[in-house]
């Protein structure tokens, strides 16, 4: 990658919820409940707390990274990819054929691929390490308060039940609604005479299957963290290169623009702010970013993405003319 400087150290910082998030651990019939884990608390005594897993981060960080990646050197269009390099950007790809370490090869994707570098994958028949060490994040609680920075405590402190609450929902049988039922298909009108189309199958076997079918109508409750609730969160980074870093930077960039964690984002669930700081290794702090109602970026953020971008203005003259290496060397 033509840069020698190497970074270390940490990002930490805290996701605050402005909407209920929905992060579901077990479901039983209709109701769904918030993922938790036993720890040892302060008294050293076990406790059960919520906790949001640091794969979800992870998974959706990478998501967010390969997408950025891919539209950034397609120059506005949608940049089609054989089906195992999406799966190995966006999934992490896997490994298949007689284990064997290729060195050369790995140290090719990395210089190559920087978002694949920083979050590594199964290439061939070996796996990348990636350099980022993405833990889960911890509500900001009594429960959690001797293993998450002081700086991040407020004077007073709840359990992390009483961030919780249930919220219920409903799934309407539209087929009762009198005033859309005329978008129903009839068998018994006649298709030309009724002037109604078939958009769908209407084979025998599926019109008995229909017939069967129970109304789409249902009501289900789901556990939830209240908004409002703050979540602490860090990554360790190890042995970036300042191009990687801005990798990284993207990958939060591209997920700022819809920043919601967990799931049902359909409805507005997961809807937070995030701040994170960087902690260098044997250096002072700095604000990293800030995803509100402004992206924020702090120096070493914003640099590195610059750095990332120049790379990535240079990609497109590179897969013109090492395209066929580039694909082989991904093939297992």
């Amino acid at each position: 990658m033509l840069n020698n400087k190497r970074l270390n150290g940490y990002l930490d910082g805290v996701y605050t919820l402005l909407a209920p998030l929905s992060h579901i651990g077990e479901s039983h019939g209709p109701d769904s409940y918030l993922a938790t884990q036993d720890i040892i608390g302060s008294d050293g005594v076990p406790v059960e707390v919520f906790v949001y897993s640091g794969n979800a981060i992870r998974g959706m960080f990478r998501d967010c990274g390969s997408k950025y990646f891919l539209d950034k050197i397609s120059s506005g269009s949608i940049l089609r990819i054989p089906l195992q390099m999406f799966y190995f950007l966006f999934s992490g790809g896997s490994i298949g054929g007689e284990q064997s370490i290729d060195i050369d090869q790995a140290r090719k994707i990395r210089e190559t691929i920087p978002i694949a570098s920083i979050f590594g994958g199964g290439v061939g028949n070996q796996i990348l390490p990636g350099k980022l060490c993405v833990n889960d994040a911890w509500p900001i609680a009594k429960e959690c308060a001797h293993f998450i920075p002081k700086e991040y405590l407020p004077d007073e402190l709840i359990s992390w039940r009483q961030m919780t609450t249930e919220r219920s929902y409903t799934r309407t049988d539209d087929a009762k609604d009198e005033r859309k039922r005329e978008y129903i298909f009839d068998e018994n009108i006649k298709a030309i005479e009724g002037g109604q189309m078939k958009l769908l199958d209407t084979t025998d076997e599926n019109k008995k299957k229909k017939k069967e079918d129970a109304p789409i109508q249902m009501r289900y409750t789901v556990e939830v963290l209240q908004a409002g609730s703050r979540l602490y969160h860090r990554i360790d980074v190890r042995d970036l290169t300042e191009i990687e870093m801005g990798a990284l930077v993207s990958a939060i960039v591209e997920w700022s623009k819809s920043p919601y964690i967990g799931g049902m984002s359909r409805i507005g669930l997961g809807r937070v702010v995030l701040e994170y700081k960087w902690h260098p290794v044997g250096e002072e702090p700095e604000h990293f970013i800030e995803v509100s109602d402004k992206l924020l970026l702090g120096n070493t953020a914003r640099e590195t993405k610059a750095k990332y971008d120049e790379y990535l203005g240079k990609y497109v003259e590179y897969l013109e003319n090492h395209k066929e290496s580039l694909v082989k060397m991904l093939e297992a």
